[in-house]
């Protein structure tokens, strides 16, 4: 009796853990507000933190503003090209968005992909000049 009443009290452990887990996937929205970002190399070295804010949201584009917060390296391929404006989209249906870090410009440009996660964005961005990509590294949007 004590060994069923053990499986059944781990049973419904299991249900509300998943339950949980499931709510969490819901939990992040991107959409317009402030994030924290981070910016690190391939290898995971952390490059800049920052914050993003969506100002304007519409049909899936979105606009607003980079700000670093920390530089943990003065200068990396791409970093100057960064602006403190960006465009982009949002594909809920794929969960991707798509960051230009610097709207103003066609060469020289940093780029970031990124998939929907349940805890935020994160990918990969990508240094470009006509050329071709030049350097990549991982980015994270997360809650402010």
């Amino acid at each position: 009796m004590l060994k069923i009443l053990n499986l059944l009290l781990a049973a419904v452990i299991f249900t509300a853990l998943s339950c949980s887990s499931s709510e969490d996937a819901e939990n992040f929205k991107f959409g317009k507000g402030k994030y924290r970002y981070k910016m690190s190399d391939s290898t995971g070295k952390a490059l800049i933190d920052g914050i993003i804010t969506v100002k304007t949201y519409e049909n899936g584009e979105i606009t607003g503003t980079l700000l670093v917060t920390k530089n943990y390296v003065n200068d990396f391929p791409g970093y100057t090209s960064m602006s403190n404006e960006f465009s982009g989209n949002v594909n809920l249906p794929e969960k991707k968005v798509f960051i230009n870090t610097n709207p103003r410009i066609a060469d020289s440009n940093v780029f970031w992909n990124m998939d929907i996660k349940t805890s935020g964005l994160s990918g990969e961005w990508r240094y470009s000049v006509f050329r071709g990509k030049t350097s990549t590294g991982k980015v994270k949007i997360m809650k402010y």
